[in-house]
C-alpha cells in the first residue's frame, strides 16, 4: 500500500491475498495514484468496478499521468481498475467469486475477494475523502445517453455535488433513486454525509473516441468545481432530469433482438414509439413495438441487439420542474 500523505505524485498497489484454483498464494494487485498539492480538499476517483465499462478508467488513468501537483490544491486518490480481475477478464463480475463489486458494500473483510476489496474501500480510503466520485457507463446491456447521476441528498453536500455535476459538461446530470443503493459504495459515502457523484457514460461494452474524450475533459472539469485546480473554461450545457420509477422502465418481454426507432438522448411524447422487438427465430410472430410511458428524454437503450426477458431496453428521464 502506498503513503497517501506524500507530496507529489505516488503510485502503486494495493495488494489483496486471493486464492483460486489456478493459483495458490495469489496476489491481486490493485493500481492506486495519490497526488497531493497544497493543503485543501481528498477527492476519492474510483472506476472500473464493472470490468465492461471502460471511460472512468481511461479518464482517471489518463489524469493520472497528466494532472501537475505543483497546481494542485488538495489531495486526489485515484483508483482507475477497482475491479483489476474484472477489467482484465472482460467481464461485468468478479470471475473469482462471481460478484458484483457495487452490490457488495459496505463489504466484509473475512469475504470473498470482492468483498475484502469493498470493505478496504470503505474503511480506509473513503473516510479521508471530503468527495467520491465512482464512473460508470452502461456495461454490455445497457447504453446511456453520457450522464452524472446523483442521488438526491439533503444538506449541503448535495448543493456541491450538483455544481460539481454540472462542471463535467455531460449533456445529461441526473436525479436519481436506486431500488439497491443501500447495496453501493454511495450509501456508504451518503451515510457520512459526504460528496458522492457518480456517472453513466455510454455503453454497450465498447468506449468511443467521443465519451473517452468527455470523460477526461468532464472529470478535469469537475476537479477545478471541487476546488483542486483554478476553474477552466465553461462547460456545456448539461439538462437537469429526474429517472422515475423502475417500474415505468421498458422490459424485453421475451428473447427478441431490439432495434431502437429514437435517438440516444432524444425526447419523446407519451406513446410515441421508442422501438421494436423483432422475434427473428419464430414465424408467428411479428414486431412488439414498445412506447415511452410518459413525455421525457430516452436517457437508456438497450446497448445490444440482443435482449433477453426482463432485460431493460428503455428509460425515459422525466424533466425536472
Amino acid at each position: 500500500m502506498i503513503t497517501l500523505d506524500k507530496p507529489g505524485l505516488v503510485a502503486g498497489y494495493a495488494s489483496f491475498h486471493n486464492s483460486t484454483d489456478l493459483s495458490a498464494w495469489q496476489s491481486v494487485r490493485l493500481p492506486i495514484y495519490c497526488l497531493n498539492g497544497r493543503p485543501g480538499p481528498t477527492t476519492l476517483v474510483m472506476g472500473g468496478l464493472h470490468g465492461d465499462e471502460y471511460e472512468g478508467p481511461v479518464a482517471i488513468n489518463s489524469l493520472a499521468n497528466t494532472l501537475d501537483t505543483g497546481e494542485l490544491d488538495g489531495r486526489l486518490i485515484l483508483l482507475p481498475a477497482v475491479n483489476v480481475m474484472a477489467l482484465m477478464a472482460g467481464t461485468r463480475l468478479t470471475p473469482d467469486d462471481g460478484l458484483n463489486m457495487n452490490r457488495v458494500f459496505p463489504g466484509n473483510r473475512h469475504g470473498s475477494i470482492t468483498q475484502r476489496i469493498a470493505d478496504w474501500i470503505t474503511k480506509t480510503l473513503v473516510p479521508v475523502s471530503d468527495h467520491v466520485i465512482d464512473l460508470h457507463s452502461g456495461g454490455r446491456s445497457l447504453n446511456f445517453a453520457p450522464s452524472i447521476l446523483l442521488h438526491e441528498v439533503p444538506g449541503e453536500a448535495m448543493n456541491v455535488a450538483k455544481l460539481a455535476a454540472l462542471a463535467f459538461g455531460a449533456p445529461f446530470t441526473v436525479l436519481i433513486q436506486e431500488d439497491h443503493a443501500d447495496l453501493m459504495i454511495d450509501a456508504v459515502v451518503e451515510k457520512l454525509g459526504k460528496v458522492m457523484i457518480s456517472s453513466e457514460l455510454g455503453g454497450s461494452g465498447i468506449i468511443t473516441h467521443h465519451t473517452a474524450k468527455l470523460a477526461t475533459q468532464g472529470l478535469s472539469q469537475m476537479f477545478a468545481a471541487l476546488g483542486h485546480f483554478p476553474t477552466q473554461g465553461s462547460p456545456e450545457p448539461s439538462r437537469l432530469v429526474r429517472l422515475p420509477s423502475s417500474n415505468t422502465y421498458l422490459v424485453s418481454d421475451d428473447a427478441m433482438v431490439f432495434a431502437p426507432a429514437v435517438s440516444l438522448g432524444a425526447f419523446v411524447r407519451q406513446g410515441e414509439t421508442v422501438g421494436y422487438g423483432h422475434f427473428v427465430n419464430r414465424v408467428d410472430c411479428g414486431p412488439t413495438t414498445y412506447t415511452a410511458p410518459h413525455d421525457g428524454w430516452a436517457i437508456c437503450l438497450a446497448g445490444q441487439g440482443l435482449t433477453r426477458r426482463g432485460d431493460v431496453i428503455a428509460i425515459v428521464a422525466e424533466g425536472v420542474q
